[in-house]
């Protein structure tokens, strides 16, 4: 059964010369994540309805033209004269223009484009932001569901060594039946723990797959043990907070949204506005024959211009129902601000205090870290001197391995609280995100022993 165990924690992570690094995903990221994609997707429609509202308020030219067959019998009531039938063709081309002089719907309408095109490049800067975030947060809770697994896979190892020892004392009669189960119970619990953390491997494991699409093999890298550490402490936290209405693109986004809204209040009040347009035609008319049978043919070319007026007088209160909509639309955009402002002030303050909660169990960590170190070395001097026995040596390696383990996430949590913080105020970059992987390498080994972890220093970027 242990075997089996063992197996799968194997499986779970495929520890090959070469690791991910959060450079390459971010091109899988962003070339196949679907969300991202479609936000892009959305600018080229919204610059693309700036175009055609400018094209409105161009000239309009449109080109007829149409060639008929004619068969004509002609009967007069007279009867001396004799009946005739006779067959031709006709064609006609005209060629007309429209240039509005006063739409100002069309003047709005442009105007509105344009605040839309600029809300969709805030939404593809804040789904950027979010991606960036999110691929750093699944990539660090890879790297901590790989350690746990690790860890509770040694957890297991630990416990059947100590089922074992409690199995052979009593067959000496050193140990009674309560503790060979007691033994026995602990082994399955660690057994059902190696379980659980592999089944959380496989879901974080999924849920960066989501972002960069499926992963062949996974190649988790490790954080260097003297990997200096960036802070958002050099700011304080209100100056976090005031970068908001700045930065934050998704609230920038919700702003212009709003600003569309207002310009939408005034597109449709301009339904009720007279409309001035440019109107101007020229044509051909061509027949081979008169209208009566013996007349000669002819083409008659007819140009005309003027002005148009149209002057709203009644819609049966649709255009009012329309205004009352767009100012219903408006207040529900305010509001939406008011959202976005306020789900970025929490975001701030979650990632704030999740950085300083994450960097006080780091420390922690480093303290569990040299305690274990401590009783290690105790129980190794002790068991030369009979004192001790390989199961205190046992404990205090787990001791060790659970400091070192909840080290490494408080870190992990350091790294990605500080990213949160920065995506916040729409300041994270590719760089930011690239600047990671020097702070990863692809071994356990290269990342250097956690025997004596110094303080861990921090710097503000």
């Amino acid at each position: 059964m242990w075997g089996i165990h063992i197996a799968l924690a194997c499986l779970v992570f495929s520890q090959g010369a070469f690791g991910q690094t959060l450079a390459s995903l971010l091109d899988l990221a962003r070339s196949s994540e679907p969300t991202y994609l479609g936000v892009k997707t959305n600018v080229m429609a919204a610059k693309a309805r700036v175009d055609q509202a400018f094209g409105v308020m161009l000239p309009q030219v449109s080109l007829t033209g149409s060639t008929n067959a004619h068969d004509r019998n002609y009967n007069t009531r007279d009867s001396h004269d004799p009946s005739a039938s006779e067959g031709y063709n006709s064609n006609s081309a005209q060629v007309s223009l429209t240039q509005p002089i006063w739409r100002y719907a069309n003047i709005v309408g442009w105007r509105q484009a344009k605040v839309v095109a600029e809300q969709s490049e805030y939404q593809l800067a804040g789904a950027e932001q979010e991606l960036l975030a999110k691929l750093v947060e699944a990539w660090f809770n890879v790297l901590a569901a790989r350690d746990e697994v690790a860890f509770t896979t040694q957890q297991a190892a630990a416990q059947q060594f100590q089922l074992a020892v409690a199995t052979r004392g009593g067959e000496l009669g050193a140990s009674s039946w309560p503790q060979l189960e007691e033994a026995r119970a602990k082994l399955d619990q660690a057994l059902a723990d190696v379980a659980m953390a592999e089944s959380e491997a496989q879901l974080k494991r999924a849920e960066l797959e989501q972002l960069v699409g499926p992963l062949h093999e996974l190649n988790a890298s490790y954080m260097r043990g003297e990997a200096v550490l960036a802070s958002p402490t050099a700011v304080k936290l209100d100056g976090w907070l005031q970068g908001v209405d700045a930065g934050n693109p998704n609230l920038l986004a919700a702003m212009r949204a709003y600003e569309a809204a207002e310009a939408e209040v005034s597109k449709q009040r301009a339904g009720h506005y007279p409309t001035l347009d440019l109107v101007a035609s020229y044509g051909k008319n061509s027949q081979s024959v008169g209208g009566f049978p013996g007349q000669s043919g002819y083409d008659i070319k007819q140009g005309t211009m003027g002005l148009e007026l149209s002057v709203p007088i009644f819609s049966g209160g649709t255009q009012s129902a329309k205004v009352v909509e767009a100012l219903a639309q408006q207040e529900k955009a305010r509001l939406e601000v008011e959202m976005a402002r306020r789900t970025a002030v929490l975001a701030i303050k979650q990632a704030w205090f999740t950085w300083h909660s994450a960097q006080i169990r780091t420390l922690a960590g480093i303290q569990a870290i040299r305690s274990a170190h401590s009783t290690l070395a105790q129980a190794q001097v002790g068991t030369g001197q009979g004192l001790k026995t390989r199961l205190d040596i046992l404990q205090a390696e787990q001791q060790l391995r659970a400091g070192q383990r909840d080290f490494r996430k408080g870190r992990y949590d350091q790294v990605v609280a500080y990213v949160k913080l920065k995506a916040a105020v729409g300041s994270l970059t590719e760089g930011d995100v690239a600047a990671l992987d020097a702070l990863l390498v692809t071994s356990p080994e290269e990342a250097g022993p956690e025997m004596e972890p110094r303080l861990i220093k921090v710097r503000a970027r």
